[in-house]
């Protein structure tokens, strides 16, 4: 997107400024992707089920499967599951050579964050939602992503910390689907295949596997629990203050 094309949030009186350009210039129809997608489900528990519990074939099924539905909407944790893929069976892992499973889940993922890319863009036809675009600090965020979008996204999808923000902020600038798909993939493959590589040369376990769920989930309560318990009292607050409010 062309920066040029932004209006000035200190120009605008602190907003973004009523002239902001739209997300993107065609409409997106969730039924498009996710009906393709729905049916990909279904072959793939067929090749699961038809090919027998514990082979290769059901474990990279599994493993495609499983991040190709995890999105910012439905927030898995997926550290484990690359872990455990590459981790020697006799730890109770599966085995599976790290450069496959860096692929297949890379893949995988990419997959996953097109959910985000047709949800949010359809979630900001809201005026409640696309009012998060006028604001002063989503310009200034804007305008430093779009100095570089493809490695700023691809940089923010290799780093394992929970910086969703950037995948989102490409999203809402209504960045190209082929690049965005394509920046999932150049960050998290080599994301995917260091942690592999370590389960598949350090022998880890099942107990370790356990315990990065655990931390995982740990982090992701630690992250969206204290929003929404803010979100809960405000609205609690609401209805005392209104009463309170003279006529």
């Amino acid at each position: 997107m062309d920066n040029s094309s932004r209006t000035d949030p200190a120009a605008a009186g602190g907003g973004g400024g009523d002239d902001l350009p739209p997300m993107r210039r065609e409409p997106l129809r969730l039924w498009d992707w996710f009906l393709p997608f729905f049916a990909m489900l279904a072959v793939l528990a067929a090749v699961y089920l038809l090919s027998g519990k514990g082979s290769t074939t059901a474990h990279l099924v599994f493993l495609f499967g499983y991040l190709s539905i995890a999105c910012t909407f439905l927030p898995l944790p997926t550290a484990w599951l690359v872990i455990l893929a590459a981790a020697p069976e006799a730890g109770g892992g599966f085995g599976l050579p790290p450069l496959l499973v860096a692929t297949v889940g890379a893949i995988g993922t990419a997959i996953g964050n097109m959910h985000d890319y047709y949800l949010l863009t359809f979630l900001y036809k809201y005026e409640g939602v696309d009012r998060v675009r006028r604001t002063r600090w989503y310009g200034r965020v804007a305008d430093w992503y779009n100095r570089a979008p493809f490695g700023t996204l691809a940089a923010g999808s290799f780093l394992p910390i929970p910086i969703d923000f950037v995948r989102l902020l490409a999203i809402s600038e209504g960045y190209s689907r082929l690049r965005f798909v394509l920046g999932s993939l150049v960050g998290r493959w080599p994301r995917y295949f260091f942690f592999a590589l370590v389960a598949r040369e350090f022998n880890l376990t099942w107990q370790w596997v356990l315990g990065i769920a655990g931390a995982t989930v740990a982090l992701g309560m630690w992250r969206g629990l204290p929003p929404l318990v803010r979100k809960l009292q405000d609205r609690r607050r609401r209805p005392r203050n209104a009463k309170e409010t003279p006529e």
